[in-house]
């Protein structure tokens, strides 16, 4: 036999198979793309039921947060009668601190710049706390100081709590 003959009926018997080869690899390379791609879109939809919730759970403790530690709220909650300007500031400091450390976990549900904005109003009111203080002696009564720490804060206008309400707000709007 003839190496040419033996080289064409080998080409006649493969080429058919290669061919149904290559076909059946892209029809089940469809299917099982098609099948991932459901699959995931599945799996969004459990996870978009879980998260959604989570997410708005998260806005409003936020929220909370932002509301617990403007001064209006602070220095009604924690203010003691005969406390000192310095036992109040401590005691105002540690109730943001708390409040903050509490609501730590929010972060992962919210964006990165919501949580940066949640940051800000954080400390631009420890700063506000002390630097309100610091006009004051330690031993004086915190009557004083408590009214400048509300004065300085509705004085600010556009202060980080509020703006930090604002995009919070408009953030969860958005999930709607």
């Amino acid at each position: 036999m003839d190496w040419q003959k033996i080289i064409e009926q080998a080409i006649a018997l493969f080429f058919p198979l290669i061919v149904i080869f290559v076909f059946i690899y892209y029809m089940l390379k469809a299917f099982f793309d098609q099948f991932e791609k459901q699959r995931k879109q599945e799996m969004a939809q459990r996870t978009s039921k879980t998260l959604l919730p989570l997410k708005f759970q998260a806005y409003e403790r936020i929220t909370l947060f932002l509301e617990r530690i403007k001064p209006e709220s602070m220095v009604i909650r924690v203010a003691q009668p005969g406390m000192t300007t310095f036992e109040l500031q401590r005691a105002l400091t540690e109730s943001v601190r708390e409040e903050y450390e509490h609501n730590l976990s929010q972060q992962i549900y919210v964006s990165s710049q919501a949580w940066a904005m949640v940051v800000g109003a954080r400390q631009s009111m420890m700063q506000l706390i002390t630097s309100t203080a610091a006009k004051y002696g330690s031993d004086d009564l915190y009557v004083e100081y408590a009214t400048e720490l509300l004065n300085e804060f509705a004085s600010a206008g556009n202060d980080p709590v509020t703006l930090a309400l604002t995009y919070i707000q408009k953030e969860a709007k958005e999930l709607m």
